[in-house]
C-alpha cells in the first residue's frame, strides 16, 4: 500500500514538472509571437509606399493588440524596458509620423500641378515667340514697326524665360530638398517615393526644355554683356542644383536604364549650355576687334586671347619700319582707344574674370604689351624733350631781355642826376 502512495506521489510530481514547462514554454511561445509581429508591423511602416498602406497597417496595429489584450500581464513582464501600453503608444506614433510623410507629398502634388500648369502654359508661349523673332529676324528689310515688334517679342521671351526658370527651379527644390540629405543607401520604399516625386513633377522633362529654351535665346537674339552675365549666373546657380541631385538621380535609377539615358542627356545639354555661354561671350568680344578692322587669331579661351593680342602687338610693332606712321598709329588708336579701353577693359574683362574666362594675371599681361606697342608707336621722350628745352630757352630770353630793359633804364636815371 505505502508502495504504491509513494509511486503515485511520484508520477503527480513528475506530471507537475511537465505541466510547469509546458506552460514556460507557452509563455515563450506567446512572447515571441508578439515580438515578430511586432517587427513586421515596424518593418511594413518604414517600408509603407503610400497612404493606403499605412492605414492597412494601423488595421494590423489594432488586430495585434486586440489578439495579445488577455497576455498584457505577460507581455509586461517580457517587453521590458517597454511594457504591453507603451511598445503601442510607440508604434502607433511611428505610424503617424509615416502618415504625415504622405499627407505632404499629397500637399505637394497639389503645389507641382499648379506650378507645372503654368510651366507648360510658358513652355507654348516660349515656342511661338521664337517662332515670331526666327520669323521678323529673315525679313530682307526692317522697318521702325518691324524692330520695335522684335525687341518687343525678345523682350517677352526673356521674361517667359526667366519666370519659368524659377517655376523648375521651384519644382526641383520643393521635390528633392529632402532627397538631397538622404543618405546614400535608399530601400525600395524610399526609392519608389523619390520615383514617385521625380515622375509627378515631370521633372526631367522640365530640366530639359528649361535648358533647351535658354540656348534657344541664344541663338535667336542679339545678346548684351548684361544679358549674358546675367545667363551666366542662371546656369551656375541652375548647374549646382543639378550637380547635387544628379548622381543621387543616377544612384537611384540604376534599374531604369531610360531614365539614367535622361539623366546622362541632362548632363549633357549643361555642358552645351556652357560651351554656347562661353562660345556667345567670346564670339562677342572677337566682333570688337573685326569691326575696327583689327584681325585677331582666333580665340575661344583667356590663354588663346591673350596670345592672339601678343600676336598682333607683336606684327605691328615689327611693321613699324615698314607701314606708314600714320597707319601704324591709327591701327594702334584703333586697338587701345576704340577698343580695349572704351570697351574691353571696363565691360567684358570684368564678366570673364568673374566667370573663370579670363585672369587677373592675362589682363596684366595684356596691359604690359600694349603699353610697350605705345612706346613703340608714340615715344613720349623725344617730344616732351623738345617742349621741355623750347620753354627753358623762351623763359630764359624773357628773363634776359627783362634784366636788359631794366638795366638800361637804371643807367638813363643816372644820367640824369649827373
Amino acid at each position: 500500500m505505502k508502495t504504491n502512495n509513494v509511486f503515485l506521489i511520484i508520477i503527480f510530481f513528475i506530471a507537475l514538472v511537465f505541466n510547469n514547462n509546458i506552460s514556460a514554454q507557452s509563455d515563450f511561445e506567446k512572447v515571441k509571437s508578439f515580438e515578430t509581429r511586432y517587427k513586421q508591423l515596424e518593418t511594413a511602416i518604414k517600408n509603407a509606399a503610400s497612404l493606403n498602406e499605412c492605414f492597412a497597417i494601423g488595421e494590423n496595429i489594432i488586430r495585434l493588440k486586440e489578439d495579445f489584450s488577455a497576455e498584457r500581464i505577460l507581455l509586461d513582464k517580457s517587453l521590458y524596458p517597454d511594457n504591453f501600453e507603451s511598445a503601442f503608444i510607440k508604434i502607433e506614433f511611428a505610424l503617424e509620423v509615416r502618415k504625415a510623410d504622405f499627407t505632404q507629398i499629397v500637399e505637394l502634388k497639389s503645389e507641382v500641378g499648379a506650378l507645372q500648369d503654368k510651366v507648360s502654359e510658358l513652355s507654348q508661349q516660349n515656342e511661338g515667340l521664337i517662332v515670331q523673332i526666327k520669323q521678323l529676324q529673315i525679313k530682307s528689310t526692317k522697318d521702325a514697326a518691324t524692330i520695335a515688334a522684335l525687341q518687343n517679342l525678345i523682350a517677352q521671351l526673356k521674361s517667359n524665360i526667366a519666370q519659368r526658370d524659377e517655376l523648375v527651379r521651384g519644382i526641383v527644390d520643393s521635390l528633392l530638398a529632402e532627397f538631397v540629405k538622404t543618405p546614400g543607401t535608399l530601400n525600395e520604399a524610399e526609392k519608389q517615393a523619390i520615383f514617385k516625386k521625380v515622375e509627378s513633377g515631370n521633372l526631367f522633362y522640365n530640366i530639359e526644355r528649361t535648358i533647351s529654351d535658354n540656348v534657344q535665346f541664344i541663338k535667336v537674339t542679339q545678346t548684351t554683356p548684361n544679358d549674358l552675365a546675367e545667363m551666366k549666373i542662371q546656369y551656375k546657380d541652375f548647374n549646382k542644383v543639378w550637380r547635387q541631385i544628379g548622381p543621387k538621380l543616377a544612384d537611384v535609377y540604376l534599374s531604369r536604364r531610360e531614365k539614367l539615358a535622361q539623366v546622362a542627356n541632362i548632363d549633357a545639354m549643361f555642358i552645351e549650355w556652357n560651351l554656347r555661354l562661353n562660345d556667345e561671350m567670346w564670339g562677342q568680344v572677337n566682333k570688337l576687334f573685326r569691326d575696327q578692322k583689327l584681325a585677331l587669331l582666333p580665340f575661344k579661351s583667356g590663354d588663346q586671347f591673350v596670345h592672339g593680342v601678343e600676336s598682333f602687338i607683336g606684327d605691328e610693332i615689327k611693321n613699324l619700319g615698314v607701314k606708314r606712321g600714320e597707319e601704324s598709329e591709327k591701327t594702334f588708336y584703333a586697338f587701345t582707344d576704340s577698343v580695349y579701353f572704351r570697351t574691353m577693359q571696363p565691360v567684358w574683362i570684368p564678366i570673364l574674370i568673374e566667370n573663370n574666362m579670363m585672369t587677373e594675371a592675362h589682363k596684366d599681361t595684356i596691359e604690359v604689351r600694349l603699353a610697350m606697342w605705345k612706346e613703340k608707336v608714340a615715344p613720349p621722350a623725344l617730344f616732351d624733350w623738345f617742349y621741355f628745352v623750347l620753354g627753358f630757352v623762351i623763359i630764359v630770353l624773357l628773363i634776359a631781355y627783362f634784366m636788359k630793359g631794366r638795366k638800361g633804364a637804371v643807367v638813363r636815371n643816372e644820367e640824369k642826376m649827373e
